[in-house]
């Protein structure tokens, strides 16, 4: 099953949330591979192992299996907007290439998985929901391409963050698809807000909050857990 994680914006706390629910996946006995697909600011050297340091290495790092393909698939050296960083080098994006690079890392995991549905993918997403990767194309398109999937949101627990999910939420059912879960992250540095917008997301109606995820604390993951595993009991039983 695959979870693709996508952003109000940047520095929300995507690869926070992305490792805490691999390590929660893996700590059940699930194989989960992380991915990051597209990343600026990183270098790849001729190793296939994603750069020290990267959002790209601490997916790798926090997964139960490894894929043998190179990760991320493009590593762009500034650490600007995926689509000026890949113009720099002159270097086009391309959404069909980033599907088929995350089948064939999908199916050169070890140890191998014999079932593809007994394999938890974690895909998280460059920059915010509509951040651009090439002209027309945004990561919004690349979530889409990469369906069926499970969209997972992901907001920063602090203020400002009722008019950055309220927006990001309009702008997605204008486009025609919203997240399944919206989880909130641990500010960097909290404010008088936190720990408060979660309630205050439901008491307006605009969404409600699968899980609030503390910046040093991995427990607030397990209720988003728990709402994917009862997702995949349902899909398989629907399946049959």
């Amino acid at each position: 099953m695959r979870v693709v994680v996508l952003g109000c914006g940047t520095g929300v706390g995507k690869t926070r949330l992305s490792v805490a629910l691999i390590r929660a996946l893996a700590a059940r006995g699930h194989f989960a591979l992380g991915l990051k697909p597209i990343e600026s600011g990183v270098e790849r050297g001729e190793s296939l192992v994603a750069p020290a340091g990267s959002d790209a290495c601490a997916l790798a790092t926090a997964s139960s299996v490894q894929t043998r393909v190179p990760h991320p698939l493009y590593a762009l050296r500034e650490p600007v907007s995926p689509h000026l960083a890949a113009r720099t080098e002159a270097i086009h994006l391309d959404l069909q290439r980033v599907v088929a690079w995350v089948e064939e890392a999908e199916t050169a995991v070890t140890p191998h998985v014999v079932l593809r549905s007994a394999l938890w993918t974690i895909i998280e997403t460059a920059g915010g929901v509509f951040s651009p990767l090439a002209p027309g194309l945004a990561n919004f398109d690349l979530a889409l391409a990469l369906e069926p999937a499970i969209w997972v949101l992901v907001a920063a627990d602090s203020l400002g963050v009722l008019h950055e999910v309220s927006s990001t939420l309009k702008a997605m059912r204008a486009c025609g698809r919203e997240p399944e879960h919206l989880v909130l992250c641990g500010a960097r540095e909290p404010d008088a807000s936190t720990g408060s917008n979660a309630a205050e997301l439901a008491v307006l109606g605009i969404a409600k909050t699968s899980a609030v995820l503390a910046r040093h604390d991995d427990q607030g993951v397990t209720e988003l857990l728990e709402r994917l595993l009862g997702l995949e009991l349902r899909t398989a039983r629907e399946a049959r």
